[in-house]
């Protein structure tokens, strides 16, 4: 394995006994449900110059995809100001200079940082109606959305097609996957965005989650 990958789960334990960034359990079954699973998307990336990694968390997927494509610009958000700043530690011990770290909510930075991205990646951030409203404004016209779902996700989809379109997002593909040792079948909805999204979305803070499309 990569050795700034074993740095970053180092790190990432220790970031973790401090702020229970997520279930880390041992280091095997961390590599394979948050490393591997954080991988899965990379080939989707090939051709991006610039990748936004919304409601990272504590560096999932961003911080892995980072090192494993250097020559592509990550933008890592969340809305949670402790997190970011250890997300901002771990960049900095793994000396990544292609990663910026930006606090803040989507509703309010979608509309400040508008379609600059050509790819947008969300892992377990939200129901994907909601999820849609929150990622669109910062695809570029011609830009991918990666959602990471669960087995649920046909009736995430069925619920979101209103969304879909007012989103101006094409579901692209359906990638399933299956991590080691694990039975769950896990899949990459891939959308494309074919036009400029109305400057009315998104909505003001709360409402994609209360009132989702």
């Amino acid at each position: 394995m990569n050795k700034k990958i074993e740095q970053f789960i180092d790190l990432f334990e220790a970031e973790n006994h401090k702020l229970n960034l997520c279930k880390f359990g041992d280091r095997k079954d961390f590599i394979s449900r948050h490393i591997m699973d954080s991988l899965e998307s990379s080939q989707f990336l090939a051709k991006a110059k610039k990748v936004l990694d919304l409601g990272t968390g504590g560096g999932l997927p961003g911080l892995v995809l980072a090192i494993s494509h250097p020559k592509t610009e990550f933008t890592l958000m969340d809305s949670i100001g402790k997190k970011c700043v250890s997300v901002e530690r771990m960049t900095k011990e793994l000396k990544l200079t292609n990663v910026k770290v930006i606090c803040g909510r989507a509703e309010e930075l979608a509309h400040d940082i508008r379609e600059k991205f050509d790819v947008v990646i969300a892992r377990a951030l939200a129901p994907l109606p909601t999820l849609l409203e929150l990622a669109s404004g910062f695809v570029r016209r011609g830009g991918l959305l990666i959602a990471y779902k669960g087995p649920n996700y046909q009736e995430e989809l069925t619920s979101s097609k209103h969304a879909m379109l007012e989103m101006n997002l094409l579901l692209d593909k359906i990638h399933q996957y299956k991590l080691p040792d694990d039975e769950v079948r896990r899949v990459l909805m891939v959308f494309n965005k074919n036009k400029t999204l109305d400057s009315k979305y998104p909505r003001q803070n709360g409402l994609p989650k209360k009132r989702p499309l």
